[in-house]
């Protein structure tokens, strides 16, 4: 049963194997390669194939969601100029679809709970029906500033999660929404047409005992926003390095004109080395990321992608999590 964003009869039509896509630097790649290769020519028809796919985490949930609306996107001129040339009548645009039927129970049953194929049908196939998964989401022209951190905080780090204190965890929960911002604020916001938003994964996998979230944009991203905003900067990784060191900014990282903001990872990066887990930022041709508690390593990417990627992980592994300031009698980690 495939399902999609549109179809086509007339253009030509791409199938696109689906990989593995685990939480690793091979699945990165594996997933970022399939981008490239959609939007090196996204205008025709995809189908996507899941028949390799055993297993797909939570960033390679958000990047097919996203470049599916990507490709209707990139066809939305085209199709318009097909309907006038067909004397208004309709006529269907290139796009992508989701062969069902070469999912294994597995996967088919996981973008079900968290809610992905929904977006893509328009029924059978409501989500979150469980919790293992918090779900892919799609924010689209306007932000819901209220919404997104209501669920963060209570939802996504929720105290059976991970355990912070009352006074770290909003800190936290600030940093992690600041991510939201900018992807807003240096992507949709920028763009000539708004179709195009921000999207998010977010996944409990409860078996390894982590807690992950990524979010996507496919503004101009960092990199590019960086080298036009300080034309000092010569390449790539000294962009995306300037982007990381706590205190810069560009204009294009804020919503609000005149309001800059960097993009969240001072508290949030020292908290992610302590509690041993993953943050990976992926813009155009650089990649940046933090593992095993060492500090960002930044490297050109093989694969360009037109927008950011930022994802976390995050181990839930019951310790408490305080400010070295507070006063409590229990192990101190900040």
């Amino acid at each position: 049963m495939p399902i999609g964003t549109a179809w086509n009869t007339v253009m030509s039509k791409q199938k696109i194997i689906i990989p593995t896509v685990k939480f690793d630097t091979n699945g990165f790649n594996q997933i970022l390669k399939v981008i490239s290769i959609i939007t090196s020519n996204p205008k025709k028809s995809f189908d996507f194939d899941f028949s390799k796919c055993s297993r797909l985490d939570h960033h390679g949930v958000v990047l097919l969601g996203g470049i599916s609306r990507y490709v209707n996107f990139q066809n939305s001129k085209l199709a318009r100029t097909l309907i006038r040339a067909f004397n208004g009548e309709p006529f269907a645009t290139a796009g992508v679809m989701f062969d069902v039927n070469s999912m294994s129970e597995l996967i088919r049953k996981n973008l079900i709970e968290n809610n992905f194929l929904s977006h893509f049908t328009q029924s059978g196939f409501s989500g979150y029906a469980q919790g293992d998964y918090i779900g892919y989401r799609e924010h689209t022209t306007k932000l819901d500033e209220d919404n997104i951190a209501e669920h963060l905080n209570d939802q996504w780090l929720s105290d059976d999660k991970v355990k912070l204190s009352g006074a770290l965890k909003p800190e936290i929960v600030s940093r992690i929404f600041e991510i939201f911002m900018n992807a807003y604020g240096h992507g949709t916001s920028i763009q000539a047409l708004s179709q195009l938003g921000v999207y998010s994964c977010g996944q409990y996998d409860r078996k390894e005992n982590t807690l992950s979230l990524s979010v996507l944009d496919f503004g101009p991203g960092i990199v590019n926003n960086v080298m036009e905003y300080n034309q000092d900067i010569e390449t790539p990784s000294d962009a995306l390095e300037w982007a990381l060191t706590r205190g810069n900014s560009t204009e294009t990282d804020s919503i609000k004109k005149g309001m800059a903001r960097g993009l969240g990872f001072d508290l949030l990066s020292d908290f992610v080395k302590l509690n041993n887990g993953e943050i990976r930022v992926y813009s155009n041709k650089v990649s940046a990321k933090i593992i095993d508690g060492s500090d960002f390593t930044i490297s050109e990417s093989e694969y360009d992608l037109p927008g950011t990627l930022v994802s976390i992980k995050i181990n839930c592994d019951n310790k408490y999590y305080h400010f070295k300031s507070e006063n409590t009698q229990q192990t101190k980690y900040f």
